[in-house]
């Protein structure tokens, strides 16, 4: 390793992660042991658990009926989702998304947590050789899509996040967007003793929420392909999914412990770390594309500032002069929108700025890409759907088999050596053991991740193995 490499390794490790993406690059970083990373994940979820309140959760007092207390709730969700698609049948609006440009926003700052989805179970699949925890690791592996790209859940939004022309905006975000992804990544890398509160979490997110359904319906109205959401609805339910394998491992592990009432204690925290950091639904009640245009153009004014003429003024200054410092680029959209340059709430063919940058023979064209266009858009027309004529179609490949012909032309030998070493190896316990690393949630969903994960279903679950029919 290089001198400059291995320097900056161990200062990442003695680093006192002050804010939450620090800790997910902590995490993330493959060249970082395990042991460190648990012993970062120990302390960062004590930490946690001290701001937890948790005694509201209402488990039922006979944990034998816990099956029949999540469907109740399953049952609740699907009627409220029936009273929802009910008032879209009588001509409701959607209540979520009103254009492309507030599902863009949600996609953008959901990004950092999907990007880790299912990893609260890899530290589960060192267990492997344990029937108690069968279920877990099942869901663990499914949640890796059995090795395949297609059905792997953050190949899935990484291609949809690509295809929408979003993945720049997600390097934009608030270190809040980083909290429930490095709670998550934590539990991913916690000691044994943590493993009710494993339990705990992952009982809590394979519930089918309400927010799932209204999203994945109303992301399908706008034109946006909802495959990875579609799947958490069909993968997590409570009849054979992950809802049901989640009650069954809680089952059998809480009948393995001693102290019934600690494991309880313990799974209720774990239960309670779901909620915390910016949920989905927090997510959707406060989006804003008011903040998300000014940050577009924002970025736009570091290289525009000193590209103007001086010919046009606003207020006695020359644009140049506006875009000079990011913090008068909220003013300046002020002034437009007060100078009729932006007519907010009309349809935006009637603004001089959106002619600017959406007409060939505009000056502007060219400067903004066809997903910053579609937010400006959908912020200039607003909630109104009458004007509301672009939608994610007209951005949007047609990518639904290229997975079929991805091939990597640099490749640096990884694959190759695993594959001799799996081939090589005899033993089934030291097979497995190296496949392992490369299902950690920062390599599963790479060429060598999904190769190891194909392997290791192969392995312990050889009917899933056999359940991934091609056409």
């Amino acid at each position: 390793m290089p001198v400059a490499v291995k320097k900056q390794l161990l200062e990442l490790v003695d680093k006192n992660h002050q804010n939450y993406f620090d800790l997910v690059t902590f995490f993330l970083n493959g060249e970082v042991s395990i042991q460190e990373k648990e012993r970062k994940a120990s302390y960062f979820l004590k930490k946690e658990i001290q701001s937890l309140t948790y005694n509201s959760i209402d488990f039922p007092p006979d944990i034998s009926k816990i099956q029949d207390w999540i469907l109740e709730n399953n049952k609740f969700q699907c009627a409220e989702y029936q009273a929802y698609l009910e008032k879209r049948n009588r001509g409701a609006g959607r209540e979520y998304f009103k254009n492309v440009g507030q599902a863009f926003e949600f996609l953008i700052k959901v990004a950092p947590v999907k990007r880790v989805d299912g990893s609260w179970l890899f530290s589960i699949v060192h267990y492997w050789n344990d029937p108690v925890f069968r279920d877990l690791i099942q869901i663990y592996l499914e949640e890796l899509g059995l090795g395949l790209a297609t059905s792997n859940h953050v190949c899935l939004f990484d291609d949809l996040i690509l295809n929408l022309g979003l993945e720049h905006f997600v390097l934009d975000l608030e270190d809040e967007y980083y909290h429930q992804p490095a709670i998550q990544l934590a539990l991913a890398y916690a000691p044994p003793e943590f493993i009710p509160e494993i339990i705990g979490f992952n009982l809590a997110y394979e519930q089918l929420p309400l927010h799932l359904l209204i999203t994945n319906y109303e992301l399908q109205e706008l034109g946006i392909d909802s495959k990875y959401f579609n799947l958490h609805i069909t993968i997590d339910n409570i009849d054979n999914g992950h809802a049901y394998l989640s009650i069954k491992a809680f089952e059998k592990i809480y009948s393995k412990f001693n102290d019934k009432k600690s494991f309880i204690e313990k799974m209720k925290i774990g239960f309670a770390l779901n909620d915390k950091g910016l949920s989905s639904r927090k997510i959707i009640k406060n989006l804003n594309l008011d903040a998300l245009v000014i940050k577009i153009l924002k970025r736009k004014a570091l290289i525009g500032n000193v590209i103007h003429n001086d010919k046009c003024k606003f207020n006695n200054k020359t644009i140049n002069s506006w875009l000079a410092s990011p913090d008068s680029v909220e003013e300046f959209v002020e002034v437009l929108i007060d100078k009729k340059w932006i007519k907010l709430g009309y349809d935006p063919e009637e603004s001089c700025f959106w002619k600017l940058i959406n007409q060939e023979e505009g000056k502007m064209f060219g400067v903004f890409t066809a997903t910053e266009k579609q937010i400006i858009y959908d912020w200039i027309a607003g909630e109104s759907a009458q004007y509301a004529n672009l939608n994610a179609r007209r951005i949007q490949l047609d990518h639904k088999d290229k997975n079929n012909y991805m091939f990597s032309f640099l490749s640096d030998g990884e694959l190759e050596d695993i594959q001799h070493q799996i081939y090589e190896t005899g033993n089934l316990a030291m097979k497995i053991n190296k496949l392992l690393p490369y299902l950690a949630p920062h390599a599963h969903h790479r060429e060598t991740g999904l190769w190891c994960t194909q392997r290791l279903v192969e392995f312990l679950f050889p009917f899933l193995s056999n359940q991934k029919f091609t056409n």
